[in-house]
């Protein structure tokens, strides 16, 4: 059996990001569309339940672990019956972001209060940006999943302008969605909501086109109180079969296979130094004595990437000097 499939028209649920600031219209956009479930993190949505008659299922938390099992469990209703679910809608994906790098600063806080160390001047480590990056990634990966399944994902996220230094003043130069860095580029459609006041003083509610992979619309293209009418024959037109998704668990298997594979130059260079220095007294005092002279004062917290470098090299010089294990 090949690998590979046939091309074919496919049955596919759009994924939306819709960005601006608080009042353009982000929750009323979103709701347009159809047989919503929704996550609420900001209680915004709670204002419209009783008008919305295509909102399914509503639930309030800014957990990202409930995040994750709220899709998949939209995942398995979709599996029992296709036709129950039109849209997931996670109203805001900023409250989420906020949310885990808020856990990720409150751990690295309690680390510097362990070690005597003044909590406030912890920022988030590498390591922290990296476990974000890898929740943040699966939970793309499910949103893409939902929509391979026909589910239109409306993702909503609050808006922070973009500078750059021009001379001595700090010039915007755009704006940019307050969400996990690179998620804007999974999404199929991207519209920058705002509200524009006319000469007689009435606002009125625009979008402006960031993406389309639709083709509905233009890029730069602005358009007047913008909803899911806009795409509906298009998505609703679109006929075949579901493509059999599953980019979260092909994830997972990923980080499996890696750690399965696990050898020393792949290991965190103070997981290495530790192994060595518990190799053998003779292993310990060679590399102290080294750690010593390279003036080191915690080669178990490195200061910064130099440090880091003077050890990984300590660690190789020792591990050359084929010490016997059991002196």
């Amino acid at each position: 059996m090949s690998f590979f499939r046939k091309p074919s028209t496919r049955k596919l649920g759009a994924k939306i990001l819709l960005m601006g600031p608080p009042g353009c219209g982000k929750t009323q956009c979103g709701l347009s569309f159809p047989k919503i479930y929704a996550l609420d993190s900001e209680t915004g949505i709670a204002f419209y339940e009783g008008e919305a008659e295509n909102l399914l299922g509503i639930a309030n938390t800014q957990d990202f672990n409930e995040l994750n099992e709220a899709m998949d469990e939209i995942s398995d209703m979709v599996k029992e019956d296709p036709s129950s679910i039109g849209s997931f809608m996670i109203d805001s994906e900023t409250k989420f972001y906020q949310n885990l790098t808020d856990a990720a600063l409150t751990l690295e806080e309690k680390k510097a209060r362990s070690k005597g160390k003044d909590e406030m001047d912890t920022n988030i480590s590498v390591r922290g940006w990296g476990r974000i990056k890898s929740v943040a990634t699966r939970l793309q990966n499910l949103k893409l999943d939902l929509s391979a399944k026909g589910v239109n994902v409306i993702s909503i996220a609050q808006s922070e302008d973009v500078k750059e230094k021009i001379g001595d003043n700090y010039i915007k130069v755009g704006e940019k969605p307050v969400m996990a860095k690179g998620a804007p580029f999974d999404y199929d459609i991207i519209i920058k909501l705002f509200v524009e006041k006319d000469t007689k003083g009435e606002f009125h509610y625009k979008g402006e086109i960031l993406k389309d992979r639709t083709k509905v619309c233009k890029v730069g293209q602005v358009i007047d109180n913008p909803s899911y009418l806009v795409w509906k024959d298009h998505l609703e037109g679109r006929k075949g079969e579901r493509i059999d998704s599953n980019l979260a668990d092909d994830a997972e298997k990923a980080i499996t296979t890696l750690e399965s594979k696990v050898n020393k130059e792949e290991m965190n260079t103070v997981d290495r130094f530790r192994e060595l220095v518990s190799k053998s007294d003779a292993h310990k005092e060679a590399t102290l004595k080294l750690v010593k002279e390279a003036k080191i004062a915690n080669p178990l917290s490195p200061k910064d990437a130099k440090e880091v470098q003077k050890i990984d090299e300590i660690i190789k010089e020792v591990e050359a000097l084929e010490l016997d294990k059991s002196a």
